[in-house]
């Protein structure tokens, strides 16, 4: 109920809002108007498919932390199920900084190199590294090192993730939030592929660790696709003209 009452769209209605901050926003009167989304336009843009092609790569690692982390730890790793009562906690926190820091970091990056270069720079190192720590957790042996490496790739996988939605802002202007949409759901589609192959090459191999090789590959081929991915471009010119 409090969202009811205190959130507007235009910030000019809401409630408590400092007259400096009016200054900063757009005072367009509100419409309800309905936007149409030039989605053939979009669609035959190659900047839409490698930001879709970049988040579905991605989601492979997020999801494993979803959904088959706990039993990776307990049956991979042989932790007890009181021990992953602390386990389990730990890489979350650690990407709830991830964020935090990487929003504030993208927006340092591009401000001094531009969006081009500066989501870029972020968006493909925290791709590589997480990358790297993940085939770590892969590699090395032992119930430590793994939650070490695991914990740092949940938190510097999730630096990038404030640019990959910032991109979808910087390229998509006023259809932001269709883009957005899409990339959303290209990582969701992603993600329930990894939950189910994981699952799949566990049951075939009985090899906890396999599949965090492959998981690796893909945030590989996640940072190489975002290091394509032009944010100063938009992908529809114009689009604030009516």
């Amino acid at each position: 109920m409090d969202w009811y009452f205190w959130y507007r769209s235009p910030p000019v209605e809401a409630q408590n809002t400092a007259g400096s901050e009016l200054e900063k926003t757009d005072h367009t009167p509100h419409t309800n108007e309905k936007v149409s989304v030039p989605w053939k336009v979009i669609l035959k843009n190659k900047q839409f498919w490698l930001i879709l092609s970049m988040y579905w790569f991605y989601a492979w690692a997020t999801w494993f932390f979803f959904s088959w982390f706990p039993t990776f730890m307990e049956e991979g790793r042989g932790f007890t199920k009181t021990e992953l009562t602390y386990v389990v906690a730990i890489p979350f926190l650690m990407s709830m900084v991830g964020n935090i820091s990487g929003g504030y970091l993208s927006d340092r990056l591009s401000k001094k190199y531009g969006v081009k270069t500066g989501r870029r720079l972020l968006g493909v190192s925290g791709l590589a590294l997480s990358a790297v720590c993940m085939f770590l957790a892969a590699f090395i042996p032992g119930k430590i090192q793994v939650f070490i490496f695991l914990s740092l790739c949940f938190g510097i996988i999730d630096l990038m993730l404030p640019s990959a939605w910032a991109v979808c802002v910087d390229v998509g202007k006023r259809y932001a939030g269709a883009i957005s949409g899409a990339m959303n759901t290209a990582g969701n589609i992603g993600g329930f592929v990894c939950a189910t192959t994981f699952g799949y090459i566990v049951e075939t191999t009985g090899n906890y660790n396999f599949p965090l090789f492959v998981i690796s590959g893909m945030l590989i081929i996640s940072a190489a696709l975002f290091s394509r991915i032009n944010a100063s471009q938009p992908l529809v010119k114009d689009n604030f003209e009516k």
